[in-house]
């Protein structure tokens, strides 16, 4: 009933690893309700509407989970959203390294993998012969996986809002000032070093650049926080469109940050776990038949 429920109940049933998904309506379904179903299973990969009526719609997915191993989608995941802060951050700091608009599209890809990487979890979870063949060796590695997916996937939502208030900005006609171009490139340095040093460690698990991520995130933020502090009264060194453009981009580089923090402190507690031991095999007691252990 609700304007996305279609769309959530396709998408739940996708990522618990349903192959096939039916929509049944008693009444007709609506061109609105059909809609729906199509852009949700756009936005899903590997599924295909396969047959539809009246009063209803059969999903196929024709996507072999073995194809998608966890951390090549991971990767995927880590370059997308990089993409999507060159772009997004590039245009104030006098770098064209491409259009803004791009950010939105990019958005649209970085949903799409993160359900699948939510999906072959799910199955790995359930099925040992899937999570081998897709790279999942630890159990225990399953929850910090799905927590950097979604990580990443705030990442991006954020990226992609940020690049849909800076482009009207922009279009405005009026170039950022070299005041704003000179904070901004070196804000982006900044950033950019953490998430290079976040994802090495949570790739190679390096606790090392864990924990120097974490120590230049501690300091970004601190910094990014003194920046968005009113300015002391005086006259005034930049235009305040560029002002503007500066307090769009703080709270979400804070956020974007914090985000990065979180899968180095994944990366570290996966460093410092032990290794799982298989339990003892337990003799049953022969002088209590009726007994058995666990």
């Amino acid at each position: 009933n609700g304007p996305e429920s279609l769309t959530r109940l396709i998408t739940g049933d996708y990522i618990v690893g349903c192959n096939t998904i039916k929509v049944r309506s008693r009444d007709e379904i609506s061109p609105g309700q059909l809609q729906e179903i199509h852009e949700a299973v756009r936005g899903l990969t590997g599924l295909t509407i396969v047959n539809q009526g009246p009063r209803f719609v059969t999903i196929e997915n024709f996507v072999e989970p073995t194809r998608f191993p966890i951390d090549g989608l991971l990767r995927r995941l880590h370059y997308l959203t990089s993409r999507m802060e060159k772009l997004a951050l590039g245009v104030l700091a006098g770098e064209a390294v491409g259009r803004i608009e791009e950010v939105a599209r990019m958005e649209i890809e970085v949903d799409r993998l993160y359900w699948l990487v939510v999906r072959q979890l799910l199955l790995a979870a359930s099925n040992r012969s899937v999570a081998a063949k897709i790279g999942v060796t630890e159990p225990r590695h399953l929850l910090g996986d799905r927590l950097t997916a979604a990580t990443l996937e705030n990442v991006g939502d954020l990226w992609e809002e940020m690049a849909a208030e800076i482009g009207p900005a922009m279009r405005s006609g009026r170039a950022p000032s070299k005041d704003l171009v000179k904070t901004v490139g070196a804000l982006k340095m900044r950033l950019e070093k953490i998430i290079e040093l976040t994802m090495t460690s949570f790739f190679a698990s390096d606790l090392k650049k864990a924990n120097e991520a974490l120590d230049l995130q501690m300091t970004f933020v601190r910094d990014l926080r003194e920046l968005g502090l009113p300015p002391a009264r005086g006259p005034a060194s930049s235009p305040k469109a560029s002002s503007n453009l500066l307090g769009i981009i703080l709270r979400p580089l804070e956020h974007v940050s914090k985000y990065y923090g979180t899968i180095a402190q994944v990366t570290i507690n996966r460093v410092l776990e032990s290794p799982l031991r298989p339990r003892p095999a337990t003799s049953e007691p022969s002088s209590a038949p009726g007994t058995s252990a666990d």
